[in-house]
């Protein structure tokens, strides 16, 4: 079968218009066509009639000179700086100018056009971040790491790219076939299709370009509320893919080439805060994966091009009726909506919106009925009802009328169990099993509950992750890869035999990844060189990112390579100074290496970045207590255990070093909020119950026993306190 290969040539967009003339009209009308276009009057949206914007510590001029767009940027206080405009980036419902700057870069200015009507509020120019972002120092100014079009942007927004990345002199020489995203970043490259169409030897299998997914077609049986498949679900990953790669949240393991099925050269981001609420909904810019593949409509077959057209890429019928090609609308008419909201369609309550870069709504895909849980996301139900209290919300959704025959609400429940094991809260566990070991729910979301259980503890663990090892889901067998450390250390070998063996590479990195953070038991498994090397490689391919970096600084300790990891840290820092998880590191590498010093100054570097990361707090609280400074890093620690991201691990130090300052009440207090905050946690509940013992407190020693003696009544030392504290356990 000739098909389009990794050697295959790109022969561009126009190519394909002498013979595809309707599809390429159509391609013109898309997002796809305008997703970056060379800086010209046809695709310029914004006003350049010398026009000027002040937000922060800067004024911006927008001009014209002799046919060319240009950008006067004046920082405070010092001369301008003006930018010719080289592309456009995207331009409905804002327009993003990119901009030349130094070594092969181009920069995504962070002063938008507003495109959209001046009567919705458009047709202005606008700062996209805070105005904190215009002091250069700032992460995330124009000039840095995360608006690099070429490391952030490009392959997406680009036909075959290559970074062309030089990790010594941090450059680029960037190159692509087709500036926006054309024919062939869908197809494949076309050169082999456009010979066969010459040779008179195309033919519908033989047709030189990656095969077209297939598509079941959808079916009405009888009185059916919702149509069915009308033949068994094909396949449809490879269609998912096709969009997929570009329309999702994920790190790249290679350079991304359409040639490589997607778990061959991504790892999908999973449904997790801050990126996803508890319940699966969108929060984040996850770009539509991630999100449709938490649907029924994924697990049933439905694939993009069922709701969109691929070559304009909207949807096939305007606004919810595309819903009704699949959904009979007499059967699903909501009927407490009938008031005739202008919001109360499908869309709104089944496809809730997000706000992004201020003007920019995108929907969920997740095709959920909002559950009991929403108040704790950004609930559907208060676009209508914003005055309403949590409670009613409950109330109202747990009352709402049942359609005859529908099925029980398992995202729902999934949803509630989420949040639970969020908190650490033991009392989900079994539920959380019992959902599990059914196997009905998508990967996505059973990998969201494994990865919560595994630090807790679960007689049906090892149950749970052998049945995803032996899933046909990629995503739930990396799950186990990323878990292994949840494994028992005797029990270990056999997962890591069958995962090194995996066939797809973002399970074998995951794998490498475990491994490395275990490096005693690493240099056990015969497969440890060769999983390091694949690992190695992929590291390689993306050094133009401070992750990469990062990931090969730790690769060289565990090769006992001291030198190379520090100039890994060092480039790290070097595309991206507020780093948090290299600052964190290289802090870890220097304290463990006897240098105190390097490390509070890595530390404070990265308090300076972000002062409200509780892991940060956390780690410069130790370092101050390892500087013999108890008071100073009492105010650190408590910050971290605080924290929305705070954990058990935080709340527990925090208490211990309470106690050592002689502040018994105030550390007892702090473990019983964690232990409420966190239930099930043994190390917290047993210290808990032996300061409360050795501080004379009766009363919290009960309440600690109390939380202990569900789970752990045969525990020696808990047995022990409740002796000596004349408290019957029984009877608690």
């Amino acid at each position: 079968m000739a098909l389009a290969t990794a050697d295959s040539v790109f022969v561009g967009q126009q190519q394909c218009s002498g013979c595809h003339s309707q599809q390429h009209e159509a391609w013109q009308q898309s997002d796809h066509h305008q997703s970056m276009l060379p800086a010209t009057k046809a695709a310029i949206k914004g006003n350049f009639d010398n026009v000027t914007f002040s937000a922060g510590l800067r004024t911006s001029r927008f001009f014209v000179d002799e046919g060319r767009y240009f950008i006067e940027i004046t920082q405070q206080d010092k001369k301008p700086e003006t930018y010719p405009v080289r592309y456009t980036f995207g331009f409905f419902p804002l327009q993003q100018y990119l901009l030349q700057a130094e070594k092969g870069r181009l920069q995504a200015f962070d002063v938008a056009w507003d495109s959209r009507p001046a009567e919705q509020g458009g047709q202005r120019w606008f700062q996209l971040q805070t105005e904190a972002v215009t002091n250069p120092d700032h992460p995330f100014h124009w000039k840095g790491y995360y608006q690099n079009w070429n490391s952030r942007c490009a392959s997406c927004h680009s036909t075959n790219l290559t970074k062309g990345f030089d990790p010594q002199t941090l450059s680029f020489n960037t190159q692509f076939s087709d500036v926006n995203v054309a024919c062939e970043t869908c197809h494949g490259p076309g050169n082999t299709h456009v010979e066969l169409v010459n040779s008179g030897s195309y033919t519908k299998v033989k047709t030189g370009l990656l095969p077209l997914p297939e598509q079941v077609d959808f079916v009405f049986n009888g009185k059916d509320p919702i149509a069915r498949p009308a033949s068994p679900p094909t396949d449809s990953s490879l269609a998912l893919e096709t969009c997929g790669a570009c329309h999702s949240r994920r790190a790249e393991l290679a350079e991304p080439k359409n040639t490589v099925p997607y778990h061959q050269q991504f790892q999908l981001s999973e449904v997790e805060e801050p990126l996803y609420f508890s319940d699966g909904q969108i929060r984040d810019e996850v770009f539509v994966l991630g999100s449709f593949l938490q649907s029924k409509m994924a697990q049933q077959g439905v694939t993009c091009t069922h709701c969109h057209d691929a070559h304009t890429g909207k949807t096939l019928l305007p606004g919810a009726q595309v819903c009704a090609t699949c959904h009979q609308a007499d059967v699903f008419a909501a009927p407490t909506h009938t008031n005739g909201h202008k919001d109360a369609d499908c869309l709104s309550c089944h496809m809730p919106e997000q706000m992004f870069m201020k003007v920019d709504a995108r929907r969920d895909h997740r095709f959920h009925r909002p559950s009991a849980k929403s108040e704790n996301s950004d609930s559907p139900c208060r676009v209508c009802h914003a005055e309403e209290s949590d409670g009613w919300f409950k109330k109202a959704l747990e009352e709402w009328p049942k359609r005859e025959g529908a099925a029980e609400d398992t995202y729902g429940n999934w949803a509630n169990i989420n949040q639970q094991l969020a908190q650490f809260n033991a009392e989900a566990i079994s539920a959380a099993n019992r959902l599990l070991l059914t196997g009905e729910l998508p990967g996505l979301l059973q990998v969201a509950l494994l990865d919560k259980m595994a630090p807790m503890q679960n007689p049906k663990f090892l149950q749970l992750i052998q049945q995803a090892l032996s899933s046909d889901d990629p995503i739930l067998r990396r799950a186990v890869a990323e878990n292994l450390d949840a494994v028992a250390e005797s029990a270990r070998a056999g997962f890591v035999e069958k995962l090194a063996q995996d066939p797809a590479a973002s399970v074998r990195i995951a794998l490498a990844n475990s491994l490395l953070a275990m490096p005693a038991q690493a240099r056990e498994f015969s497969i440890t060189e060769a999983i390091f090397a694949e690992l190695e490689a992929s590291l390689k391919s993306s050094l133009d990112h401070p992750g990469p970096n990062l990931g090969m600084a730790q690769l060289s300790l565990y090769q006992g390579d001291n030198e190379s990891a520090e100039s890994f840290y060092e480039r790290a820092l070097a595309i991206d100074s507020s780093h948090t998880p290299t600052l964190l590191n290289y802090a870890e590498y220097w304290r463990q290496n006897g240098a105190e010093k390097n490390a509070t100054a890595l530390l404070k570097r990265a308090l300076e970045y972000d002062p409200d990361d509780a892991s940060v707090q956390f780690a410069y609280g130790l370092a101050l207590v390892r500087g013999k400074q108890l008071a100073q890093a009492l105010t650190y620690l408590q910050q971290a255990q605080e924290s929305q991201q705070s954990t058990p691990r935080f709340g527990f130090v925090y208490a211990v070093a309470l106690w050592q300052k002689n502040r018994q009440d105030q550390a007892i207090s702090v473990l019983q909020t964690t232990n409420g905050r966190w239930p099930g946690q043994y190390d917290i509940q047993i210290t808990w119950a032996k300061y409360a013992y050795q501080h004379g407190d009766s009363a919290a020693v009960r309440h600690a026993l109390t939380a202990l003696k569900d789970n752990y009544a045969d525990d020696p030392v808990v047995k022990q306190i409740a002796q000596l504290s004349g408290v019957a356990l029984s009877e608690l």
